[in-house]
């Protein structure tokens, strides 16, 4: 998704390729493994804000395939991937996979729910064994980084699996968020770093699925720096505004395409 989206797997596709001749693709929205936590701190804000009137509106559990398309220099892809979100009182746990030919993947996010929305705890991104993880820590308001590199931790920052939901959320409690012409910014925590992400709504669309005809919110994802990549991510209020679409295309032609085949609450 998206984008994970969140974890430019195109692009993480398009570098493997070119490295090892083999064809690769990534997640929806860029993201890790990691336990299914809810740290002492962390549990103790979500508890301390309970009194406070929600903001959002955070899905139950469900667990998503999406039909995988892609071509990265040269190689076509066409595989499955999962999108299992689940939580459990004030825990939750997003876990994104995938596996091809001598290639998977695995990103994750674990933390907890606030009236906020979501609080990540612990992102990690896993492909092929190799493993890289960001803890969030909300006293010492810091994320550290798998280099031992850390940043300040600002208010309500996302890593790149959790946005998908919290956008979820915010559709869910106030569908007029996304009134076309408005713009969702979030600070978003990759692997090595963070960065604001800005979530254009372009309108609605009727989208053709395997599902069938899927009427989604179109958002088109604005960076600060302009690498080139466009990342699109379709929500559907009839899918608990979770992503029907996620679309990531490069300036030379390769592109990610994952659209919902299947889902299921829990």
């Amino acid at each position: 998704m998206t984008a994970s989206l969140m974890t430019e797997p195109l692009s993480f596709a398009r570098r493997a390729v070119a490295r090892r001749g083999i064809a690769l693709a990534a997640a929806l929205v860029l993201a890790p493994v990691a336990a299914f936590v809810a740290t002492g701190s962390a549990a103790a804000a979500a508890s301390s804000a309970a009194a406070t009137p929600a903001a959002v509106s955070v899905p139950g559990s469900s667990s998503m395939t999406y039909t995988l398309k892609a071509s990265a220099k040269g190689f076509k892809i066409n595989v499955d991937s999962h999108f299992d979100w689940m939580r459990e009182g004030d825990a939750y746990r997003l876990v994104n996979s995938g596996r091809f030919t001598l290639f998977s993947f695995n990103f994750e996010s674990s933390g907890v729910i606030t009236p906020d929305g979501l609080q990540p705890a612990r992102y990690q991104e896993t492909r092929n064994k190799r493993v890289k993880a960001v803890t969030f820590d909300p006293e010492a308001k810091k994320i550290t980084f798998s280099g031992g590199e850390s940043e300040p931790l600002q208010a309500g920052t996302q890593d790149r699996m959790s946005v998908l939901v919290q956008l979820a959320a915010m559709g869910r409690k106030n569908p007029d968020v996304f009134a076309s012409g408005k713009v969702v910014p979030f600070r978003v925590a990759g692997s090595s770093r963070t960065g604001m992400w800005r979530f254009r709504v372009a309108g609605t669309d009727t989208l053709d699925t395997p599902l069938g005809a899927v009427k989604a919110v179109h958002l088109v994802r604005e960076r600060d720096e302009d690498d080139g990549q466009k990342v699109e991510v379709w929500l559907s209020a009839d899918y608990d505004w979770m992503p029907v679409r996620v679309l990531s295309n490069e300036s030379d032609g390769d592109y990610l395409d994952q659209v919902l085949s299947k889902f299921e609450r829990k």
